[in-house]
């Protein structure tokens, strides 16, 4: 996952409480050979998101209880090797019983163990933020945010333009046609031809918002938006190589029942 934007609003939810909801747009960039399973409900009846066939974890997904996670990569140059998965961290909190702030304490003493990361966990009582390489866990407030690759809302084009377009959509009336829409804008080509020339630029953050390649380049866009309802919306449209088009799916349900 390389780009996700968030816009969190606090209000009143169907029991009178305030409480948190959001509307959220990503893009997962990743190679194209890497095996993914787009977005279901796992085995355990639990989870809902994509699947990393490789690694077993998630970049991005949900439960029954409307708690939601996701993860991106952050760029560094560093030879290290770590043996942990950093998609094991959306699945760790989505499975278990701690609320978002629990989660993140437990899991900064061993965050060292991982490459670097940036994760995002929450539900209607708040979302929160944890990247690896910074001290503190932190609170997301209410307002329009954006993270790419480096650390959340950092000042770069790519963030200031989709936080932008975000909000226009938003004061305009949002739905997932235009979320999906505003995330293939401000596209770029890769020009590496082979995986090796692309890792030179591991430690960089590749300024598209959608990217085509025939190695590497956004594999889905998705939606997700929780209502004071208690409904929970999500929805994912996955791209072939070179950005072509691909399947979508759709899932709804309430955090209520």
């Amino acid at each position: 996952m390389c780009l996700i934007a968030l816009s969190v609003e606090k209000t009143k939810d169907w029991n009178g409480k305030d409480s948190y909801f959001f509307i959220i747009i990503a893009n997962r960039d990743e190679y194209h050979e890497r095996p993914t399973t787009k977005m279901h409900w796992w085995s355990n009846n639990q989870i809902l998101a994509g699947k990393d066939e490789e690694a077993g974890g998630t970049w991005l997904g949900t439960n029954k209880k409307g708690k939601f996670a996701a993860i991106t990569n952050l760029k560094e140059n560093t030879n290290s090797k770590y043996l942990v998965s950093r998609g094991e961290l959306v699945t760790g909190f989505l499975e278990s019983d701690l609320s978002a702030k629990s989660y993140l304490e437990q899991l900064e003493s061993n965050k060292e163990q991982y490459a670097g990361f940036n994760l995002i966990v929450g539900d209607k009582n708040g979302l929160f933020y944890l990247c690896n390489r910074l001290d503190g866990i932190f609170f997301i407030p209410e307002g329009i945010h954006a993270l790419g690759n480096l650390t959340l809302n950092s000042s770069t084009k790519k963030i200031e333009a989709i936080k932008n377009d975000f909000q226009e959509i938003i004061h305009q009336g949002f739905s997932k046609q235009k979320g999906f829409k505003i995330m293939k804008q401000d596209y770029g080509s890769l020009h590496e031809k082979t995986k090796k020339e692309l890792k030179v630029r591991d430690g960089e953050e590749i300024p598209y918002r959608f990217i085509r390649s025939p190695i590497y380049g956004t594999r889905c866009t998705t939606v997700f938006s929780s209502l004071p309802s208690g409904e929970v919306n999500i929805s994912e449209l996955t791209y072939k190589k070179e950005g072509i088009e691909g399947s979508s799916v759709d899932f709804s349900f309430n955090i209520k029942n």
